[in-house]
């Protein structure tokens, strides 16, 4: 049987299912994430080991970054994570996925659509200290700022107030430090939807799969991979 996760970005944002999918291993396919094209992932334990779009491989450092921050900005449809051996894998690279989008979260353009209701109550993760030094230094200054009120959980509202900034720039704030892995919103102990509404756990939607055949798109992605030797 093969292990299966699988969604929807309607439902969960990119940087939550990166972060969910650190322990794993194996293959992660967006249909159409980006403006109808596909993109597929390789991971291995939190490592960005390959990139694909439209079965094409990704190798130059700034076009793999380029592809990481749109779909932290604004990755749409359903999503497929596959567990593979590690040798099943394609490996052009080894970039910490989780640091990577750390440090592309300060300089990318957010679409509304993606922040957080103004009423969401996010809170700082435990481990929230260790990961300040990684942070690009404008939001490691906005971390310190805030980091007493989301310690003791806040929302956009109660930070525009206490930081004297608008409420979109608080919005815009805790997505930024939601997509860094700063904080959690409050009443999920995981993940909730791209407007900050609750969602299922992420592992309840880990299922026990059958084996089954490709489905049409996968198999002529492969056989692309293939013919440009992207595998």
């Amino acid at each position: 049987m093969h292990v299966a996760i699988y969604g929807d970005f309607a439902d969960h944002a990119f940087p939550d299912v990166a972060k969910v999918l650190q322990r794993h291993t194996g293959t992660l396919f967006l249909q159409s994430a980006l403006g109808g094209r596909s993109v597929e992932l390789h991971l291995h334990r939190g490592e960005l080991r390959a990139l694909f779009v439209d079965g094409f491989p990704v190798r130059e450092a700034l076009r793999v970054q380029d592809v990481l921050r749109q779909l932290m900005n604004s990755a749409v449809g359903t999503y497929e994570f596959e567990a593979m051996a590690p040798h099943e894998l394609t490996a052009h690279f080894a970039l910490p996925l989780t640091q990577v989008l750390r440090s592309l979260v300060q300089d990318a353009h957010i679409d509304q659509s993606q922040l957080p209701h103004e009423s969401t109550r996010f809170v700082t993760v435990p481990d929230a200290e260790t990961h300040v030094p990684s942070l690009p230094v404008t939001l490691q200054g906005a971390w310190r700022s805030v980091a007493p009120l989301l310690s003791r959980g806040g929302s956009a509202t109660e930070l525009a107030q206490a930081a004297f900034i608008s409420l979109d720039e608080a919005r815009l704030m805790l997505f930024r430090l939601r997509a860094a892995g700063m904080v959690t919103p409050y009443r999920a102990a995981g993940v909730v939807n791209s407007a900050g509404q609750p969602t299922p756990q992420f592992e309840s939607q880990v299922v026990a799969a059958e084996p089954e055949k490709a489905g049409p798109v996968r198999r002529f992605l492969n056989a692309l991979r293939r013919l440009t030797g992207g595998a």
